[in-house]
């Protein structure tokens, strides 16, 4: 299933997120996604996650890399 702005996106560990915007970086999907309890908002759950895929499962992995973070902030901040 496809990644798109405004889904909620379920992590193995349960843990929910509301895409808010994605971005294409040296050929890469990445997303910018807040954290949800339910219906609520968690705003101080903020994380990027890059799209990987797998045949035809799609997984998000979060960046860690600070370098990485800062330049994709920049990038989905214009989109």
């Amino acid at each position: 299933m496809k990644i798109q702005v405004n889904a909620v996106v379920t992590l193995e560990n349960n843990e929910q997120y509301v895409v808010l915007s994605e971005t294409l970086y040296q050929g890469s999907k990445y997303f910018l996604m807040m954290g949800i309890d339910g219906r609520e908002v968690i705003s101080s759950k903020v994380a990027i996650f890059k799209e990987e895929i797998e045949g035809l499962d799609i997984y998000v992995e979060e960046v860690l890399d600070p370098i990485l973070k800062s330049t994709l902030t920049n990038l989905l901040k214009e989109e």
